[in-house]
């Protein structure tokens, strides 16, 4: 067993580390004000990490799992917000991957080079874990799907260009739903941005479908496939978040330590005190194991292998962690700890919204016993 990077993703993990350290870090509480530039997102584009999962013959590099990985991590370290593009990039390269060729050579370009923004819509108002029972309906008429309903808590609502709909096409329960690609332009598609105590940048809100009509070839693979290839997309992406929890914070426990080496009280510098070093040894230990599974996770699923249990634990792990030790970093900063020119405040917030999305703790540690008590056992089907 190789618990090694391979000298690629090393290197790529390098350049990253280094570009969220001198363009995003300075630039973090910008983006609590002001939507993110098209031109920066088009400079992640040119870093190569918007099409890590992309095929290289759509302009995408076809990069491992475990590559996507190292980009949701490193890049957390300069903002933990960006590491959505990074995750929706990654989810809708493989959703795509399933769409007829015209759509594909039109948006997955157009994605990896990050002139267009893609996001998917699965949740809805009264439908959040239960997803096999969403209500947002697509029906067939003439040459045309026709789409109404409510998508609630999607990522990039507020400035997506695409969108893949998770819409019930049948009957009900997870073999109704089907997946639709929607132009956000669209004639009846309406957006609500969220105000949140965190996660500014990834523009969080509702999308509203009345009366939409896109044409039948939108389709995303077969009828009645859509929430299957939606929890195969969850498994991958709940170890990317982890993985930019830890991330967030890992760069938080760097500027401690280094903060704890200057900062003297009782005649000696904060990092000689074990009440203090003991903190920062214990979360470094407990973050190390969440990175671990996040890892496991990635090359399970790189190699084919199943991953779905190591997944909700890594995803369980990861923000709830990361959110235990940032805050850890925000008092021993003392009173300056608390301040809005510190990062603590901000990363903490952004990091306790992944303890919600894409499933709750609860559903996570319900996932875990359902693979090891077997299905009969469920609380749920």
């Amino acid at each position: 067993m190789d618990f090694t990077l391979s000298d690629e993703d090393e290197l790529f993990a390098r350049t990253l580390r280094d570009y969220a350290s001198s363009r995003l870090l300075p630039d973090m509480a910008r983006w609590r004000r002001e939507p993110y530039p098209r031109e920066f997102l088009r400079e992640l584009g040119e870093l190569g990490v918007l099409g890590l999962k992309v095929p290289e013959e759509y302009g995408g590099s076809g990069a491992t799992y475990v590559a996507a990985g190292v980009a949701a991590e490193e890049l957390s370290r300069g903002d933990f917000n960006i590491s959505y593009f990074v995750q929706l990039s990654t989810i809708a390269a493989g959703l795509l991957g399933n769409a007829s060729e015209s759509m594909k050579r039109e948006w997955l370009p157009a994605m990896a080079s990050g002139d267009r923004l893609l996001s998917f819509a699965l949740t809805e108002p009264g439908v959040g874990s239960d997803a096999a029972n969403l209500v947002t309906t697509a029906r067939r008429d003439g040459e045309s799907w026709v789409l109404n309903g409510e998508k609630a808590s999607i990522t990039f609502a507020g400035n997506a260009d695409g969108c893949v709909v998770f819409a019930r096409t049948g009957g009900p329960g997870a073999r109704g739903v089907s997946m639709i690609f929607v132009s956000l332009d669209a004639p009846g598609v309406a957006r609500q941005r969220y105000d949140t105590v965190g996660g500014h940048l990834s523009q969080r809100g509702s999308l509203f479908f009345d009366d939409v009509r896109v044409p039948l070839e939108n389709q995303i693979g077969e009828e009645g496939t859509g929430f299957v290839g939606a929890m195969q997309s969850f498994d991958f992406n709940r170890a990317l978040i982890a993985l930019a929890c830890v991330g967030a914070a890992r760069q938080s426990l760097d500027e401690t330590v280094e903060y704890a080496k200057q900062r003297h009280a009782f005649g000696k510098p904060l990092a000689r005190h074990e009440a203090v070093s003991f903190q920062v040894a214990e979360h470094l230990a407990l973050l190390h194991a969440a990175r671990l599974v996040a890892y496991e996770t990635l090359a399970r699923a790189d190699a084919g292998q199943a991953h779905t249990t190591e997944a909700a634990m890594a995803k369980w792990l990861g923000p709830k962690l990361a959110a235990d030790a940032i805050h850890a970093c925000m008092l021993l900063h003392g009173w300056s700890g608390y301040g809005n020119d510190q990062p603590f405040a901000q990363r903490m917030l952004d990091v306790m919204g992944l303890e919600v999305g894409d499933g709750t703790p609860e559903i996570m540690k319900a996932i875990i016993a359902r693979e090891t008590f077997g299905r009969e056992f469920t609380a749920y089907k």
